[in-house]
């Protein structure tokens, strides 16, 4: 992650606080992140830092300035609606993300702080919130940035796990609305602007709205545009990567469609398959010599690749190394499955990865035939399914009372937009659980192509039943690849997950043996979102050789709620010993 952080000091206390403040956020940053290659501009009264963490993943800068100030970006964002090469980007970008009307033309994944010379300021998320930006806003400080941590610094109130949101983690997997693991801290909105004038005034605002994008009724764009736009942005991407980009290729829906609009986009790649699955090892290959049928891979600058995991890196990890990397860079607002992986510091030097993620707005999420879309449409608001998809099996009463409240909180919100067929599924999957789920906001080092709001606009228009046919997935492929148009997909059923030997040796339990023992046997706070007797029976299970997805699905959320009060304590003697040193 490029750590991107700015800070206004608002009152004479803010001013006095403002230098042992910002050196302890620092210190905490510079442990998670590489701070060695930073920009960074501080007056008495305002600070920004950008790590400068991506300049050998991006060929664009993360840290710009020209006579009016300076911008720092988490990543380098891209236009959806006009072509913009390389050389014209700083000046692209300088014009553009200052103003909210240039923000409406910039894919989302990423965030903004503007500096101006004045000592204006400006902190903004992209249009639909998908990159991680948090506030701690008090009489003395605004302090904005994507590592929570450094935030909480600022804090003017000792810091607390945040238990409702936890509550909520632990039973669906993600963190809810705008809270974070600290009740402190506030994690910004879609479209989310936090301004400071040069008399210190705080303002915020959005230079985007729920209603554009969500609103019932409203007519999406025509396929055509969307299939364009998508082109355009995978080219305006490959204009800016520092090494030829892997674009991920499965048996599945999603990523066929971001592969053929990579593609279309004409820019070289690596097209990658996992290969733990020989069923998506079989449909990728094929759509693979579909292209070769008619235009070699070569001149088309492409390559394919098929990889498998590799169990034997990844025990090299343990899940307790895992924990302790994933709050110390993130600090416990990350989808809980990462920690299936090992969790590193990032190089600089990465390759960008282009993946399929947001393509759940095109599918029937939660109705997926007939009967279902009927028990969905049978309830009293379709978000209320959430709570029998993810269903409490393992929670204590509290969390499922605390789910139960935010579920009928989002069911009020989608009747606010006229939203009260199984499309609100689709809002809710994209809105509030991919928006905190998403794995690019966690490293700057991948691109979300289908978060393109052409894109977004023409998926929400669906039907129900336009979903269940896979419509929009036909209709985007033909339009981008005409050669893989009708070809099967694969997905993978459970007992395929049960026959790979490969997917088994990757089971937490196997590659970090022993944490899930000490755990459920050593440790206590897990036990305040888990009840204890459904979690042995769980380990039983486990032992008994029958564990699965859903085993590792629970153990993740019992990991990361486990060990959070630990954590959050620790920030707490941080952020209190630094603001004892000017009392």
């Amino acid at each position: 992650m490029n750590i991107n952080f700015g800070v206004a000091a608002i009152s004479e206390r803010g001013r006095a606080l403002l230098t042992p403040l910002w050196d302890a956020a620092l210190r905490m940053g510079g442990e998670a992140f590489d701070l060695e290659h930073a920009r960074m501009e501080k007056t008495e009264r305002r600070a920004v830092i950008n790590a400068r963490a991506l300049e050998e993943t991006w060929n664009a800068p993360t840290w710009l300035e020209d006579e009016h100030g300076a911008l720092a970006l988490s990543q380098p964002p891209v236009s959806y609606e006009t072509e913009v090469t390389q050389p014209e980007w700083p000046r692209w970008a300088l014009a553009t993300l200052r103003s909210d009307v240039g923000r409406r033309t910039v894919h989302p994944g990423y965030t903004g702080i503007s500096l101006w010379k004045d000592g204006g300021m400006e902190m903004w998320c992209d249009v639909f919130g998908f990159s991680r930006l948090y506030i701690v806003q008090n009489e003395d400080f605004v302090a904005v940035g994507n590592h929570i941590g450094m935030v909480s610094v600022f804090s003017s109130t000792p810091l607390e796990v945040d238990e409702f949101g936890a509550d909520v983690l632990s039973q669906i997997g993600f963190w809810p609305l705008d809270n974070s693991p600290m009740t402190a801290v506030r994690r910004l909105g879609p479209a989310e602007v936090v301004a400071v004038g040069i008399h210190d005034e705080v303002s915020r605002r959005r230079y985007a709205t729920e209603e554009e994008f969500f609103q019932s009724g409203r007519p999406g764009p025509d396929l055509d545009a969307v299939a364009a736009s998508l082109a355009l942005s995978t080219s305006n991407v490959g204009a800016l990567t520092m090494s030829v980009p892997t674009v991920h290729l499965s048996g599945g829906q999603d990523s066929r469609l971001t592969a053929a609009a990579w593609i279309a986009g004409g820019r070289t790649g690596r097209i990658s398959t996992v290969g733990n699955l020989q069923g998506e090892v079989d449909v990728a290959t094929s759509l693979v010599s579909v292209l070769e049928e008619e235009r070699s891979l070569e001149a088309r600058g492409l390559v394919h690749r098929v990889t498998t995991t590799n169990p034997r890196r990844t025990a090299t990890y343990s899940l307790e190394d895992r924990i302790t990397a994933g709050l110390r860079q993130w600090d416990g607002d990350f989808a809980p499955g990462n920690l299936r992986a090992p969790i590193v510091r990032p190089p600089r030097r990465s390759v960008l990865s282009i993946g399929g993620g947001n393509g759940e707005i095109m599918h029937p999420m939660y109705y997926g035939n007939e009967r279902m879309l009927a028990l969905v449409r049978s309830l009293d608001h379709p978000v209320l399914r959430i709570s029998k998809a993810f269903a409490p099996r393992c929670n204590v009463q509290r969390v499922a009372e605390s789910t139960d409240a935010y579920l009928e909180g989002m069911a009020h919100f989608l009747r606010s937009l006229g939203q009260r067929d199984a499309t609100a599924l689709n809002i809710f999957q994209m809105m509030a659980k991919y928006r905190r789920w998403l794995n690019s906001q966690l490293t700057g080092t991948s691109f979300v192509l289908l978060a393109n709001p052409h894109f977004v606009r023409a998926a929400i228009a669906l039907t129900p039943e336009q979903r269940l046919e896979r419509f929009m997935q036909a209709e985007m492929t033909r339009r981008l690849v005409p050669g893989w148009s009708g070809h099967p997909y694969y997905k993978a059923s459970a007992e395929d997950f049960k026959k790979s030997d490969l997917v088994q040796q990757n089971r937490m339990w196997n590659t970090s043996p022993g944490s899930m023992e000490r755990m459920l046997h050593g440790r206590e706070e897990w036990k305040n979102w888990f009840d204890e007797s459904s979690m042995l029976a769980l380990e039983a299970e486990v032992h008994a050789g029958a564990g699965a997805s859903v085993h590792e699905s629970v153990l993740n959320k019992a990991y990361v709620v486990d060990a959070l009060p630990g954590h959050v304590a620790g920030l707490e003697t941080m952020r209190s010993s630094a603001w004892e040193l000017v009392r």
